[in-house]
């Protein structure tokens, strides 16, 4: 195995690394198993698993040390070294796919799947807030959306006679307590094989609610936004994924289309609006990372662009995550090209960021690349334009998780 090069056209060339906007410190374990093995899992829709005040930083995740799959939470200050406690925020006898969000300096909001159901606990300086009920049974994969002005939303997937699809809710925080402000709403309604998932969802400057997701109400799974103003229905929906001919033809539709999987959805300081997502374009190498932009609000998104370099074209990129702020955007993803002759072999996770004139050649992170299994990350940007990244760690594919996390301080501030 060569790490630190890729084969393009017979020839070994080192990858290659962009000068970072970020300095980034060496990082923390944040979990890990001990006598008895366990694993960690950052899998839940738009990849909301760390979120960042002007002071802190907060991870959620799921691991199963009890027994059974549970949430927990971690707040650390920035200023910590590492963080200084680990608390279960589940009460059920099983949950999945956890968010999380800022709401207030010291404050923050958690919601979850829960046998079954949604829902979400405030989580405070002083303590946790009661389990509170979202979306009834039968409903998952939730996301949150908060902004500075108090504004809150909720999204999840709801299953319903004929198939499944995504609602909103704006939401009430009052003290400790999380609350409906109205009845959820659907994203549209359809009648004809209904299926939507794995939302992603932002608000916009002027208080839009922006969201995406995957619909495959067509037989193959397409990428779709809409965006509503509040208390107004949705948009009518337009996709985000363009179909391509096999040589780049635009508009030349592709048997069922190219294959696409979990939208991750960001506005950066300016209300520029991205996504990101997995597109598997082409076949031969499997997923990669793509995305689009809007640069009205997130009214209409342009053209569909390559998020990661040509030197992740040999391999297939996983777990694509997006993340806006005051330098811009940055994506993070992990791929095994540092493996290229055995993909089968541990990843590595890597990031790439634009501030206007592109996507940057793509960066191994630092203390989160080498040896071992580096993977599935999640990433936010601070108000004072900071990193901040998590990630699961193993030695192996086959052996116990640890949780990691590792903070990029901006340059120049």
């Amino acid at each position: 195995m060569i790490r630190g090069a890729l084969l393009v056209g017979g020839l070994y060339l080192p990858s290659l690394v962009s000068a970072s906007p970020w300095t980034f410190d060496d990082p923390v374990t944040v979990a890990s198993h001990s006598e008895r093995p366990y694993f960690h899992h950052l899998d839940g829709a738009g990849r909301m698993h760390i979120a960042a005040s002007s002071v802190e930083v907060a991870l959620i995740w799921e691991d199963d040390r009890s027994g059974a799959p549970q949430v927990y939470v971690a707040v650390k200050p920035h200023s910590g070294k590492s963080f200084p406690r680990t608390d279960q925020v589940s009460d059920g006898a099983e949950a999945y796919e956890p968010a999380i969000t800022t709401i207030g300096e010291h404050r923050w909001l958690a919601a979850w799947e829960q046998d079954g159901a949604v829902v979400a606990r405030v989580i405070a300086a002083d303590g946790l807030g009661p389990v509170c009920l979202l979306g009834e049974k039968t409903s998952r994969q939730v996301v949150l959306a908060s902004d500075h002005s108090e504004r809150i939303a909720a999204l999840w997937a709801h299953q319903q006679r004929g198939g499944q699809l995504i609602v909103s809710a704006d939401l009430r925080v009052e003290a400790d307590k999380v609350t409906l402000a109205a009845p959820p709403v659907p994203l549209s309604r359809l009648t004809d094989r209904p299926y939507q998932g794995f939302p992603a969802a932002a608000w916009a400057a002027d208080g839009r609610l922006l969201v995406a997701w995957e619909d495959r109400r067509a037989g193959h799974t397409r990428l779709f936004h809409s965006w509503r103003d509040s208390g107004q229905p949705f948009a009518p929906a337009h996709q985000l994924n363009q179909h391509f001919a096999p040589t780049g033809e635009e508009g030349k539709h592709v048997g069922l289309g190219t294959g696409v999987m979990r939208v991750s959805l960001a506005i950066d300081e300016g209300g520029m609006a991205r996504t990101v997502w997995l597109d598997k374009r082409d076949a031969k190498s499997g997923y990669a990372v793509w995305g689009a932009a809007s640069h009205d609000g997130g009214l209409s998104f342009g053209p569909n662009q390559r998020v990661q370099d040509a030197l992740g074209d040999a391999v297939a990129q996983w777990h694509a995550s997006v993340a806006g702020g005051k330098p811009g955007f940055v994506a993070a993803w992990d791929d095994t090209r540092e493996d290229w002759a055995d993909p089968s072999e541990p990843g590595d996770v890597l990031v790439s960021w634009n501030s206007g004139s592109g996507w940057s050649d793509d960066l191994l992170v630092p203390g989160a690349s080498g040896e071992g299994y580096q993977g599935s990350p999640a990433v936010t940007i601070d108000p004072r334009g900071d990193l901040h990244l998590v990630w699961i760690e193993r030695d192996d594919l086959s052996s116990p998780t640890r949780l990691r996390y590792l903070r990029g301080a901006i340059d120049g501030d």
